[in-house]
């Protein structure tokens, strides 16, 4: 080959470097979809973004790994969006608590109880979600009270329910009971090393019912009347680690029934042996 014609190719090869350089540099950074579902929703400026933590276990033996917890994922989101490159994302984010133990204490993720949590943090979203929102917007809406009545209620979304076009932050809640401080127990000894099972709720569902009904065919599953795999129950599992991931898929505006995964009832044991392994 001539000088000429490797000259030639090495140029090639040059200019087809900068070309995917360019690409990369342009290309949407990790989680973008969380800094656009905030852009193109009527919110305030700066709104912030992060899942509401129910609070669903009490008592003093619960105190620490629930603190414990809380601060397992304060560091895990401080870490994925410091990885990613997304220092302005993770100044807006925020981590709202609710805690109420007679409404909550013992409260567990199917049946009546997960009504209690769904009903406090709709409480939360009706006091909320109007202080996002330009006044202008509120009107469209029917004005604050009509609007924080509407978010009360406890039934499935609707096509013209506003709440189904907001950010997670306003539509599920994460749900951390005695099973989740549970999954603590195993894994690395390491304390920053630890990767609990956390439960999100979604409030997009059915009125609450006088009695829970019997679980039917549910041996391999935590709640539901079918052993169908594909089943809603409301709620899933999700590793502490997936606390962004999960979120940026959940501002798609079906990202619910896209990503569900029904919840198996031996997860947390299953996930600590597999944490458990050398």
């Amino acid at each position: 080959m001539s000088s000429t014609a490797a000259s030639e190719t090495n140029s090639e090869v040059l200019r087809r470097c900068q070309e995917i350089l360019a690409q990369q540099e342009s290309s949407p950074k990790e989680y973008h979809e969380i800094e656009d579902k905030l852009a193109l929703t009527p919110l305030q400026p700066d709104t912030k973004w992060g899942f509401v933590i129910v609070r669903a276990v009490y008592g003093p033996s619960s105190d620490a790994p629930w603190a414990q917890i809380l601060q397992l994922i304060r560091a895990e989101i401080s870490e994925s969006l410091t990885k990613a490159d997304q220092s302005e994302l993770l100044s807006r984010h925020e981590m709202t608590i609710i805690e109420d133990e007679a409404m909550l204490a013992g409260a567990d993720s199917s049946g009546a109880a997960a009504y209690a949590a769904r009903r406090a943090f709709r409480a939360w979203v009706a006091d909320d979600l109007p202080q996002q929102l330009p006044d202008n917007y509120l009107e469209e809406l029917g004005g604050l009270t009509q609007f924080r009545e509407q978010l009360l209620i406890n039934t499935k979304h609707h096509a013209d329910n506003p709440l189904s076009i907001m950010p997670p932050r306003w539509r599920y809640c994460i749900f951390v009971d005695q099973h989740c401080l549970r999954s603590l127990e195993g894994g690395p000894k390491e304390p920053e090393l630890k990767d609990p099972a956390l439960k999100i709720l979604t409030t997009d569902w059915d009125g609450e019912v006088t009695e829970v009904p019997a679980e039917k065919f549910t041996e391999d599953w935590d709640g539901g009347e079918t052993n169908d795999d594909h089943e809603d129950v409301g709620w899933m599992w999700i590793d502490m680690t997936d606390y962004a991931p999960k979120y940026t898929q959940l501002t798609s505006a079906f990202g619910w029934e896209e990503y569900h995964e029904r919840p198996q009832r031996d997860y947390v044991e299953t996930t600590r042996s597999f944490h458990d392994l050398p």
